[in-house]
């Protein structure tokens, strides 16, 4: 999903953040320039571990010569205190690159641990979690191939990967059926996901040509009112407002999928150290 070249501008984008016009002055003065040095990345929690490459990659760019060894894959699961990655190079270049790569690590990690404390939750009860495009500018590939480490699955990545008609599209063009229509005139190969509030909105499009519904904003309650009536004409997918607190009423009532916007847009990062 991510290839090498996206990865290597993202990390020389943010190496170029972090290290300024200067570089890092403090190691510059303080250690030789030939000192080598072994060190080694801890996890300091329990956690799905991603973002590997990226660490390496860090490190790569600041020393070709540097000697990197994972010891964890991305999408193994590690405990507390595991060691991820050994480093052996050049000093001054390990502790210049460590922030970044420590970023890298905590984010994505951050990000896969919560899709799969999600999808633990669904999976029994046949329901897939989605992503949404909730995402940080800039790095939605990041985040998105992160998420399937942590066992989610991708909704959209781009506008362009299928028609999805939401409310506010509603409010030029009232008419769900003719904008329906409209969209498969366009296209018969794309997808159309259609966003409902209510029984009337799903009702009148019961009969309709569409892929997936989007029931938003609705209670289990409803959800499970919903199936019934779709009774597996399309794909039913749940949204809005749903957290770890509620997500097992959503998942018992076994629609296809439930989309939620947190595992990109509230992540708390995974904490990683490097040791020399």
């Amino acid at each position: 999903m991510l290839t090498k070249k996206y990865i290597n501008q993202l990390v020389h984008s943010a190496l170029l953040e972090d290290i300024g016009r200067d570089g890092d002055i403090t190691s510059k003065v303080l250690i030789p320039k030939s000192t080598l040095s072994k060190a080694t990345i801890v996890v300091k929690e329990k956690a799905v571990i991603c973002g590997t490459e990226f660490a390496k990659q860090t490190f790569k760019k600041l020393d070709r010569s540097v000697k990197i060894r994972a010891l964890k894959k991305d999408g193994e699961l590690a405990d507390k205190g595991d060691k991820i990655i050994t480093i052996l190079g050049k000093t001054q270049n390990i502790l210049t690159a460590e922030r970044t790569a420590l970023n890298f690590l905590g984010l994505m990690s951050g990000v896969a641990s919560k899709a799969k404390e999600f999808s633990d939750i669904a999976d029994p009860y046949g329901s897939k979690i989605y992503s949404t495009r909730k995402t940080i500018p800039g790095i939605r590939k990041l985040e998105k191939y992160a998420l399937t480490i942590g066992g989610a699955y991708i909704n959209r990545e781009t506008l362009d990967d299928f028609f999805f008609i939401k409310d506010n599209h509603l409010r030029t063009n009232s008419d769900i059926k003719e904008c329906i229509r409209k969209l498969r005139l366009m296209s018969r190969n794309k997808k159309i996901t259609v966003e409902v509030d209510n029984l009337n909105q799903l009702k009148e499009i019961i009969n309709e040509k569409v892929d997936v519904v989007l029931l938003d904003n609705m209670t289990p309650v409803q959800v499970k009112t919903c199936l019934k009536i779709v009774n597996g004409r399309f794909e039913c997918e749940a949204s809005g407002k749903i957290n770890l607190k509620n997500l097992l009423s959503y998942a018992k009532t076994k629609v296809n999928r439930i989309s939620i916007g947190q595992l990109t847009h509230s992540i708390n990062n995974i904490d990683f150290g490097l040791d020399i």
